[in-house]
């Protein structure tokens, strides 16, 4: 056999061998890139709570435990108090109580037709309970508290509500894969959910909104806008009744405004979710 001949065999077979290398690591490396659908992901994030049979079989959720509050812009201090997040059929309540005269802490609550909030002194309410209250649709549609709330807007998505997969993004070093959610009512509030690419378990909510002033001095105070964000985090998942849910939950409230902003913090930290349980139609009203 001529040198030439035998060359071109070798380069043959060394193209068969990278082809084939390529072929067999190719299902491992497109498994995370895949696009999945909005459908599909959902699908993934609800086998990650449980069987269906199980997540059905629940009727009410409470979750009790401690929750810390901290004031890092707009004001200073930290709160220690208690939190619950309470759920059944329609209706939900948010509580993180602390025993403090000038922050009193949140309550927010939903009867399955209106929201309510609790003021912390008469006329005020805290901020982030007045935000909740004039943009209620994020409690109605069930948009925050994740799977820690009966209402979780996943476990039965409106039709009318548009969403996007947008693939994996890269958040504080992690891969996540991005879920983006349109309102079907709102005035440019922006929402992306946020799931590990391995267990599809909800880990990470945002929300954004962009409003002009209410209040303006000065024409050019006018260009400037408020901007709102909140952030939830979800971690320390554990099973319960069947079930997979995070015990730790953490909230961020920012205020970015013209004239001064707001930052606060909760840290919600979970001892026990109890499930079924009946409570009285008036927990989920504020008085």
């Amino acid at each position: 056999m001529h040198s030439k001949q035998i060359e071109q065999y070798v380069i043959a077979f060394a193209f068969a061998v990278a082809l084939l290398v390529t072929l067999v690591k190719a299902p491992a490396t497109s498994a995370k890139d895949e696009k999945l659908k909005p459908e599909e992901l959902i699908a993934k994030h609800l086998d990650s709570i449980g069987p269906a049979d199980k997540r059905k079989a629940v009727q009410s959720r409470a979750a009790s435990g401690t929750t810390q509050a901290a004031f890092r812009v707009g004001g200073s201090g930290t709160y220690n108090g208690n939190g619950n997040i309470l759920s059944q059929e329609k209706g939900l309540r948010l509580g993180f109580s602390f025993n403090a005269i000038d922050y009193p802490g949140e309550q927010i609550a939903y009867d399955g037709n209106k929201v309510t909030v609790k003021q912390s002194n008469p006329g005020v309410y805290p901020p982030f309970s007045r935000f909740i209250y004039e943009n209620d649709y994020l409690i109605k549609e069930g948009l925050l508290f994740g799977t820690l709330s009966t209402q979780w807007a996943l476990l039965d998505v409106p039709k009318q509500a548009k969403m996007e997969v947008t693939g994996l993004k890269k958040i504080n070093g992690k891969q996540l894969y991005e879920l983006k959610y349109t309102f079907r009512n709102s005035k440019g509030m922006q929402a992306w959910f946020y799931f590990d690419p391995e267990t599809f378990r909800h880990v990470r909510s945002e929300f954004k909104l962009e409003l002009a002033p209410t209040n303006v001095d000065k024409i050019t105070d006018s260009a400037e806008q408020v901007r709102y964000h909140i952030l939830e985090q979800f971690d320390e998942f554990k099973p319960v009744d069947g079930l997979t849910l995070p015990y730790s939950y953490k909230l961020d409230f920012t205020i970015d405004a013209p004239k001064g902003g707001l930052f606060t913090s909760w840290a919600y930290a979970i001892r026990a979710i109890n499930h079924n349980e009946s409570f009285e139609k008036n927990l989920f009203s504020v008085q």
